[in-house]
């Protein structure tokens, strides 16, 4: 009888399994509706700008975040590099080669040396040359809270990083109120255990690649094991899964684990109406002039 029920059961087991495995398929593309509707008007969605914004600027530069902050979005999402000298420049890449003329590792460049260096003519748009690599305090310095800035600390095995969570904090610590407008992220624990550790008043997210990035357990370890038990410790605010592992089922669990839910990166209309249907706190997204556009259209309603 046994065998008898797996074998006629497998046909629903398999479903189960193919439903589970797509469902954020299913929600972007059948059950979410691209439409706007008064339903949004109740909900405020932030606009975080990726790297600025990079679509309309060369990402990571001051021109990019110029014109973010000239859009009036909520968050600045930017990413950090410790130079050869061990200064902090505001940097994607782990080498120079796609966004400067220079070529190699950004951790075997001192910052008088990174500075030489063109960050704008990668981008062919000619009044974008001669922009340069900023440095984290420069970036921070211009916005000074006019809006949320977002670090993204990336991973690094290097001597260099030994103590970068630390020194990204000694740069937030000197600007004013900068625990209330600056946070990181990162996908890596130990940085976010780090920066605890060394200052409890910083704020933190974790980055997810998504449900599925580990087969079947990944949501369960991530949100209920060690991020469930860092925010009763109050360390952690939000998660930011990537847009394409998002459903409305899978938002309305982290919402009840207590966290936020910021999704990137979202650079298409339609998507970034799903996304709100879908119940998310934030978009990060390329194109921040889009939602900018959306939020009016909503207001209006």
């Amino acid at each position: 009888m046994t065998r008898k029920f797996i074998i006629y059961s497998m046909p629903f087991m398999i479903l189960f399994l193919c439903v589970a495995l797509f469902e954020p398929w299913i929600y972007r593309n059948i059950v979410v509706s691209p439409k706007i509707d008064k339903s949004l008007k109740d909900k405020y969605v932030e606009v975080i700008a990726h790297k600025g914004a990079s679509a309309l600027a060369p990402e990571n530069t001051m021109a990019s975040i110029g014109l973010a902050l000239q859009m009036g979005v909520d968050m600045i999402e930017i990413d950090v590099r410790n130079t050869k000298d061990e200064q902090i420049v505001v940097f994607h890449d782990e080498t120079l080669d796609r966004t400067t003329d220079g070529t190699g590792l950004v951790h075997d460049y001192t910052l008088e040396e990174i500075k030489k260096l063109d960050a704008g003519a990668w981008f062919g748009d000619a009044k974008y040359v001669g922009e340069r690599v900023p440095t984290l305090k420069e970036v921070l310095d211009s916005i000074n809270g006019r809006c949320k800035v977002l670090i993204e600390i990336k991973h690094m095995d290097h001597p260099h990083y030994h103590d970068f969570a630390e020194k990204l904090i000694d740069v937030i610590r000197k600007e004013k109120n900068g625990y209330d407008w600056v946070i990181l992220q990162s996908y890596e624990d130990k940085y976010l255990e780090a920066a605890h550790e060394y200052d409890d008043h910083v704020q933190t997210k974790k980055i997810l690649i998504g449900e599925d990035s580990t087969p079947l357990i990944a949501f369960y370890v991530e949100t209920r094991l060690h991020l469930g038990r860092a925010k009763l410790e109050g360390r952690l605010s939000a998660l930011n899964p990537e847009f394409s592992t998002i459903s409305t089922r899978r938002v309305f669990r982290m919402h009840a684990h207590g966290f936020k839910v910021y999704t990137y990166p979202v650079n298409t209309r339609e998507d970034m109406v799903k996304m709100m249907h879908m119940g998310i706190d934030g978009i990060i997204t390329d194109h921040p002039e889009i939602m900018m556009e959306l939020r009016q259209e909503i207001n209006a309603l």
